[in-house]
């Protein structure tokens, strides 16, 4: 009968520390918002699916009204440099961090010529030229000769 209870006793004690543990543990977890240029349901799915495989992210939510990522991860497993590195690395902005160009030639289609722009493009547009290089000067052109 003894050892029964100091079994009983032990298990609850147990069960005590296990609880009180966990709860200490959730403290550990941070967010943070990054600004990319995610724009239809592909990008939506391809973040949020991918960086679930980051390590320490817990929760990612693409809000694409706002293109907001919004990732919940454990701080010691990783920090938001590393989750803006992840994004890019998936072929996305993240923040001002420009995305990897071989990532972003893997990503479908229509997430590479519908909008899913680079920052100066519109939907439907290319990137904007980039400016040529400075000509040869012009000839110098002679005053006009004065009226007699």
């Amino acid at each position: 009968m003894k050892n029964r209870m100091r079994t009983t006793a032990f298990l609850l004690l147990f069960a005590a520390a296990s609880t009180y543990a966990q709860d200490a543990d959730h403290g550990k977890f941070a967010s943070v918002d990054i600004h990319s240029n995610a724009v239809c349901d592909m990008c939506e799915t391809t973040i949020e699916t991918e960086m679930l495989y980051v390590r320490g992210v817990q929760a990612v939510k693409v809000d694409l009204a706002t293109n907001i990522i919004h990732v919940e991860y454990k701080a010691k497993k990783t920090n938001p440099d590393e989750l803006r590195q992840a994004v890019s690395k998936l072929g996305y902005m993240a923040d001002n961090l420009m995305p990897d160009p071989e990532a972003r030639k893997a990503l479908p289609d229509c997430c590479q010529k519908e909008g899913c722009g680079m920052p100066g493009e519109t939907k439907g547009e290319a990137a904007p030229p980039t400016p040529a290089a400075p000509s040869a000067p012009a000839e110098p052109v002679a005053p006009p000769a004065p009226d007699r």
